[in-house]
C-alpha cells in the first residue's frame, strides 16, 4: 500500500512538473507587450527631438573642446545654441542644434528629465568647408559615444551657459 502511495504521488509531481513547463513555453512564446518593444531609430533614421519649454529658455550656449590631433592643442570654445560659428584656425564650423542637460531617448524621441544636468548632450551640425560632415550628439560623461571622427579634430563638450 505504502508503494502504491509513493508511486501516485511521484507520478502527481511528474505531471505537475511537465504541465508548468509547458505554461512557461507557451508564455515564452507569447510576442512581447508592446511597450517592451520600443522602436529605436534605424541606420538613416532620425529621432524626433523634444526641448522641453524650461530647458529651451534656461540654456543659451554650449562650451565645446576642439583639439588639434596634429598640433597637440586644445581649446574651449562657447557657441550659442543655433548659431553656426567657425572654429578660428581650423576649416570647422559648429552649430549647436539642441541642448539637454539630462539627456534621454525613448524609443524614437530624444528629450530632457529635467533641467539638472545629470546626462548632459548637445545636439550639433559640424562642417568642414562649408560642407556638413557630422550631425549628431556630444555626450559630456560619455565622450566617445558616437563621437565625432576626424583625422585631425576631435571636438567634445565640455560645459553649458545658462540664460
Amino acid at each position: 500500500m505504502l508503494k502504491k502511495m509513493s508511486a501516485i504521488a511521484v507520478a502527481g509531481a511528474l505531471a505537475l512538473t511537465i504541465s508548468a513547463c509547458g505554461k512557461q513555453q507557451q508564455q515564452a512564446a507569447q510576442p512581447p507587450t508592446p511597450q517592451s518593444n520600443l522602436a529605436l531609430p534605424q541606420k538613416g533614421q532620425e529621432a524626433a527631438v523634444t526641448v522641453p519649454p524650461d530647458v529651451k529658455g534656461k540654456w543659451k550656449a554650449i562650451t565645446v573642446t576642439v583639439e588639434d590631433k596634429t598640433a597637440n592643442t586644445k581649446k574651449d570654445i562657447n557657441l550659442t545654441i543655433g548659431t553656426d560659428t567657425p572654429i578660428p584656425g581650423t576649416s570647422l564650423s559648429i552649430k549647436p542644434l539642441a541642448f539637454m542637460p539630462s539627456f534621454v531617448m525613448q524609443g524614437m524621441n530624444i528629450t530632457s528629465a529635467s533641467n539638472d544636468p545629470t546626462n548632459p548632450a548637445a545636439q550639433v551640425v559640424i562642417s568642414e568647408n562649408g560642407k556638413q560632415i557630422f550631425k549628431g550628439w556630444l555626450f559630456q560623461k560619455f565622450p566617445t559615444t558616437h563621437a565625432f571622427v576626424h583625422p585631425k579634430y576631435a571636438v567634445t563638450l565640455s560645459g553649458w551657459v545658462q540664460s
